[in-house]
C-alpha cells in the first residue's frame, strides 16, 4: 500500500494501531471459528483506508530527491556553467578555486528530475571545459502544498482553477 498522494512509498510514519475483539461483536463467534482468516481482510483494509485518512489530516508533502553535483570548470567555461545548473534549478552551495590549477570546483544541489541529459547539455554549454559528478545526497520536502485550493481571485489567476 502506498501514502495517500500518489500512491507512494511512505517513509518515517508511524503508526499505533490497537485492536480489540470483543465477544459480543456481531459476527465475531464465525470469526474466531475460522481462524480470523475471512475477517482479516476486513481489518486490513480498513486499517489501510484509516492510515491514509489520517497521513491526509496531517498535511501530507511531497518530496524530491536531490544530487549532489560536484563540478569542475575551468575559468573561461564558469557562465556556461552556471548557465545550465540555472535551468536545472539546482542549489549552488559552493564554488571553490583549485590552488594551481585555476580551475573551480563547484558543489550544488540538482534535482534527480532534471539530471536527464545534464553532463551532455554542460559539455555542450562549455565546450568541453567542465565536466560533472552526481551523487544521491538527500531528499527535499517540496514547498508546494499538494492539497491547495485557490479561494480568492487573485490566487485563482496566478495559480489556476484547480491549483
Amino acid at each position: 500500500a502506498g501514502g495517500p498522494l500518489c500512491d507512494e512509498p511512505a517513509y518515517g510514519v508511524s503508526l499505533t494501531v490497537e485492536c480489540e475483539l470483543h465477544a459480543e461483536a456481531p459476527g465475531a463467534e464465525e470469526a474466531e471459528a475460522e481462524g480470523l482468516a475471512a475477517f482479516s481482510g476486513q481489518v486490513i483494509n480498513a486499517a489501510r483506508d484509516c492510515m491514509r485518512a489520517a497521513m491526509s489530516a496531517a498535511g501530507a508533502r511531497l518530496v524530491e530527491a536531490k544530487y549532489l553535483c560536484l563540478m569542475t570548470a575551468q575559468p573561461e567555461a564558469l557562465a556556461g556553467a552556471y548557465a545550465v545548473l540555472g535551468r536545472r534549478r539546482a542549489r549552488v552551495l559552493r564554488e571553490d578555486m583549485s590552488e594551481g590549477t585555476g580551475a573551480f570546483t563547484i558543489a550544488a544541489y540538482l534535482p534527480v528530475a532534471e539530471s536527464f541529459g545534464f553532463v551532455g547539455e554542460l559539455r555542450s554549454n562549455t565546450s568541453g571545459a567542465a565536466d560533472a559528478q552526481l551523487v544521491l545526497s538527500h531528499w527535499e520536502t517540496l514547498p508546494v502544498d499538494p492539497s491547495f485550493v485557490p479561494t480568492t481571485e487573485e490566487e485563482r489567476e496566478e495559480m489556476g482553477e484547480a491549483g
